[in-house]
Parts: structure tokens; sequence; C-alpha cells
């Protein structure tokens, strides 16, 4: 009995040691492979670390390497609300009063992390802050607040070229600009190092570790002159305060290259200031996507077209009816003066509407559309950024193409409005192009921004040249429509007050009536006293260092016409542009204003129903 009873406890024994050994069979086999990716994560999550490492958005710089956009040091303050260990209420006010943001605000993002089934989340309390201020903000040792360095855009000339540069958005992409156009190449990549901590989170010496650098965005340099740039938005600020438009336009192009020397506008902003960019007029690049009715500057255009296909010459004479025409019914007036006979080089230097129109109908519709088109009027130009030698070029997503209605659209007065200017619309861009293509003896280079893009950690550079893009008319036919132009800054010129001392001038005037549209966009009419004043030229004449077009939007102040409110603006920056790229004078200088000489202003003003108030 003993022996059974022995034999039976001992059975029992090595029962319970068969199960517990199979369990902890089990328990290990769960442990080792049916969990290990779970349990390996867990204890990665607990021994390993992580730190990111932000890389440096691109710089932009001027063609010379002047800097107008670089990166600050600073500091994102972040938070996860569910650690604090202090009041909620003692945080947020604290945050307020050092980094000037509202209570409300903060409460609204702490709040959203409230809900414990989801996983800790860390709200943005500030962008950018100062490293000095986040160091100050390190002293409170509030538990779930935490400062992450990295860089902050800053614009060191301030307001200076700001709507061509644009600015970035609150993730810190590009929002306008060169910011938005190049921001492929300017963004940053990010980098990061994993390793092993101890239990205070401190890297082990001799455990794991692995590092991807950081990458620096490329850096940009324009085709954009500083120095020309400021005595451009100078001039442009004398302009405003001695004529009160509502906004103004300058852009100069280099007609031989195609590339942006400068390009201003107003009003503006501070792109290191939001509270300047509280209108969009501010901090759009209006040149690129506004159009406007260029007036008489159009004139020189299909007058050139008239001459490259041999409808006229120069010498060639048109009636300009005593001041006053009627066609189709319709009344065309010479604005404030009664030519009759006039030539061509009259018609230019005068700048008759009578005279431009029965040009533009002995060359016919189908010649003037051409003639448009072949000049780039209803096309973006396709500014921006191409690699030499690859495909794909990155330009402008937003420029505008301008309206030039398809030929079987036109009526029966669109071949006699069109040509001065009347019933098309233009960007400040597209004229400058135009007129650059009559400075370069008919062939229209294709205009750019970007000079080239350099990588700061390998040197790699890659350039954008200069590439022809059209031929717009014959050499000869750009070089008589010069010739003509240049009259219009002598005596008896329609602009005289833009000649340069010393230099030729060659240029035309523009006063377009600004066209007041009717209730639900029918009907409407052109205003008397709403016009787009403007002169566009091109220095020295005979051999032109670059092509300027200035516009003033809607004078306020003193005289309306282009030869008053817009050319002397012209003179003073082509002088002093002059003077930088150290271009010699001629000989013999150029007529210079004269008080009382010279045709009146009001000649070049668009289809005016009458001398204008």
């Amino acid at each position: 009995m003993n022996r059974v009873h022995w034999l039976t406890r001992l059975s029992l024994l090595g029962v319970v040691l068969v199960l517990l050994n199979g369990a902890l069979v089990r328990h290990l086999y769960c442990l080792q492979i049916s969990r290990h990716g779970e349990l390996h994560e867990k204890a990665r999550r607990k021994c390993m670390a992580s730190r990111t490492q932000a890389g440096q958005r691109g710089r932009i710089f001027d063609v010379g390497g002047n800097l107008l956009a670089g990166n600050l040091a600073c500091r994102d303050i972040l938070a996860e609300p569910r650690l604090f260990r202090c009041p909620r209420a003692e945080i947020i006010e604290t945050l307020s009063r050092e980094l000037d943001v509202p209570r409300a605000v903060l409460g609204a993002r702490f709040s959203r992390s409230d809900d414990p089934r989801q996983p800790l989340v860390e709200v943005t309390v500030k962008r950018g802050v100062d490293v000095r201020l986040a160091e100050h903000l390190d002293r409170y040792e509030f538990r779930g607040i935490r400062g992450v360095d990295t860089y902050c855009r800053f614009y060191p000339k301030g307001p200076l070229l700001a709507n061509l540069l644009g600015f970035l958005d609150a993730e810190g992409r590009g929002a306008g600009g060169v910011e938005q156009l190049m921001e492929a190449y300017v963004s940053p990549g990010q980098g990061m190092a994993v390793y092993e901590r101890d239990r205070r989170g401190n890297r082990l010496v001799r455990g794991l570790y692995s590092e991807r650098l950081a990458r620096d965005g490329w850096d940009v340099y324009l085709t954009i002159h500083e120095p020309i740039q400021q005595i451009v938005e100078e001039e442009l600020a004398e302009m405003v305060e001695r004529c009160a438009p509502r906004s103004a336009y300058a852009v100069m192009m280099d007609p031989s290259t195609g590339a942006v020397l400068a390009l201003a506008q107003l009003p503006s902003f501070d792109p290191n200031d939001r509270s300047t960019m509280a209108d969009p007029e501010c901090w759009q690049n209006r040149i690129l996507t506004h159009g406007f009715e260029p007036g008489s500057i159009m004139k020189s255009v299909v007058v050139c077209g008239a001459l490259d296909y041999g409808v006229v010459t120069l010498d060639s004479t048109f009636d300009c009816e005593h001041g006053t025409w009627v066609y189709m019914r319709r009344p065309l007036r010479d604005s404030g003066h009664a030519y009759d006979v006039l030539s061509v080089r009259e018609i230019i230097q005068k700048s008759s509407n009578i005279g431009t129109a029965k040009i533009a109908l002995a060359m016919g519709d189908s010649r003037v559309y051409q003639v448009l088109r072949r000049f780039g009027f209803g096309s973006a130009t396709g500014i921006g950024f191409r690699q030499y030698g690859e495909d794909g070029p990155v330009l402008f997503p937003t420029e505008a193409t301008g309206i030039l209605r398809d030929l079987p659209e036109w009526d029966s007065l669109s071949v006699t409005r069109f040509p001065i200017g009347q019933g098309i619309l233009v960007t400040p861009l597209q004229m400058v192009q135009a007129y650059s293509a009559l400075a370069n003896e008919g062939v229209m280079m294709q205009p750019y921004i970007v000079d080239r893009i350099r990588d700061p950690r390998s040197g790699e550079e890659r350039y954008s040249l200069p590439r022809a893009k059209a031929r717009a008319v014959r050499p000869e036919a750009a070089r008589e429509i010069v010739a003509a132009m240049s009259l219009v800054t002598q005596e008896g010129g329609t602009a005289t007050r833009a000649a340069v001392e010393g230099y030729g001038v060659a240029g035309k005037t523009g006063t377009a009536q600004k066209w007041i549209g009717g209730p639900n966009g029918k009907g409407g009419y052109y205003s008397h006293s709403q016009c787009v004043s403007s002169f566009i030229g091109m220095v020295p004449a005979e051999a032109p260092a670059f092509v300027l077009l200035v516009v003033a939007d809607e004078v306020t102040r003193g005289s309306r016409y282009g030869g008053i409110a817009a050319a002397p603006t012209f003179s003073r920056i082509a002088e002093r542009t002059l003077r930088y790229l150290q271009v010699a004078p001629a000989g013999t200088p150029t007529a210079c204003h004269l008080p009382g000489a010279g045709a009146t202003e009001g000649a070049d003003a668009g289809a005016f129903p009458g001398p204008v108030p």
C-alpha cells in the first residue's frame, strides 16, 4: 500500500512537472517567436531614441551674390498637454505672456489632445521663436513643453523685391514668388540619428548608432541686380508720392539675353512682417498675374509689323483727318490735336490714333493678328528657370496670358482698336518682352528670372542660359521702328521728359482709358478719369543695354498722361542705371525736355472719344 501510494504521488508530481515545463515552453515560444516582433519593438522604443535635424532651406541671392533670403536659427515650441503637471491655466498664462500668443488660441489647441483614447499628440505653440526667448522659457521647467531647433526664413532687405521673392506658409513651404517657383530645389531634407540610450536618455557610447545627415536646399541666384532693383524701387516710390496712383509697376530686362534685371511694384509688403500682408494686392505678383490695356505703347509693335510686311515705309503718309475720323459709324480722335497728313515716323512721334488705325487697316485683320501673336500677346511668357540641356522647365504657375481674342471673334472695329492698345489685355512682362524683341533687332529672347542654382554640399551648379524664343520681325523693320521711337523723346515728341542727357532714348508713351464694366458683366464704358499711364523705352537707342517699362495705374494727382506721369521716372531710373552699368554716353547729347516744347502729352492717349478734362 505504501508502495502504491508512493508511486501515485510520484506520478502526480511527474504530471505536474510535465505540465509546468509545457507551460514554460509555450510561454517561451510565445515570447521568442509568436510575439517576437511586438516585444522587440517595445524594447527598441525603451532603449532606442531618435533625434531629428532640420536642414536649411536654400538661400536666394541676386546675380552678384547679394543675399536676398536667408535663414535664422530658431526653435519651434511644442506641447503635449496630457503630460502637464502644473495647472493648465498657469501654463497658458505663461506661454501667452512670453510668446505673445492669445490665450484663447492656446486653449483651443490644447483641448484637441484631451481625448484619453487617442495617443499622445504634440501641438504647436509657436514656430520660429528666437533662441534666447526659448532658453528663457526653459527656466519654467514645464513638463510637456519642449523646443525643437529649426530655422526660420529671413529677408535681410525687407520689402526690397518682396513680390518676386514671395513668402512661406505656416508649414514652411513656398507660397508665392520664387519661394514657390523653386520649392522643389530650395526645400531641405530632414536628417535623423537613431541610437541606444540609458534610462536617463543619454546615448550609450558602445550602443547602436545610425545617422542620416540633413540635406540643405539648393541656393538660388536670380538675374536681378540688387543695386538696379534699389534704384527702380526708390524712383517708383517717388512717382507714387508725386502722382498718387492706385498702383505702380516697373520692369527692366536685358533685350539681348531675356534676363530680368529689376522688377518692382507698389504697394508692396515686408515678408518679415505678416501684418503688412492683410491686403492681397500688396503681396500678389501683379506684374505676372494682372493685365492692363496698354494704350499707345502698343502702336510701335503694330507699326513695326506693317514695316516688316512692307505695307508701309517710314516715309509713307496718312491723312489724320484733322483730329477726328469716323469709321464704321464710330468716331476715333487724336486727343487734343488736329493733325492732317503725317508720315509713319511722325505718327509714332506724335502718337496719332487715327494714323495708327489707318496703317492697321492697310495691313488687314489677319496680318495685325499675326503680328500681335508673333510678339507674344495672348500667351504666357514662360518666365522661370530652364536648365541647359534638360527638359521640363520650372515656370511660374500663376502667370497670366493676357487677353487677345482669336481672329474669328474680331468685329469690324477690332482692327482699328487693338493696334492702339484698346480691347486687348497684356501683362507688364509681355509688353517688355515685345519691346525687347524690337531692341534686339527682331529676335525675341525667352525671359528668365533664375540665373543659376547651386548645391551648397557638392558645389554642383546648374545654369539657365539665354535662349532665342522666336523671330518677331526682320532686323530692318526693328531698326526702323527704333529710329522712329527715338523721335518720341526729342523735341516735337510726346515724351521729352523721358530723355536722358548724353544718350539716345527710343520709346513710347501710353495713356489708356480703363474699361468700367456694367452690372452683371454686361455693357460698360471707357472712363474719362481712370487711366493707365505708362512709358516704355530702350537706352541707348543705338545699342540698348536694357528695356524699361514704367506704369502708373489710376493717377489721382497731377496729369494722367504717360509722358508726364511715367516718363520722368523712366528718365531718372535710366540715368542712374546707365551710370551703374558704366555705359558711356554718346558724343552728342539728345534733346532734353524744354518747358513748353514738343507735342502736348495728351497726344499719346488711347482711343479717347474726346479731350480728357
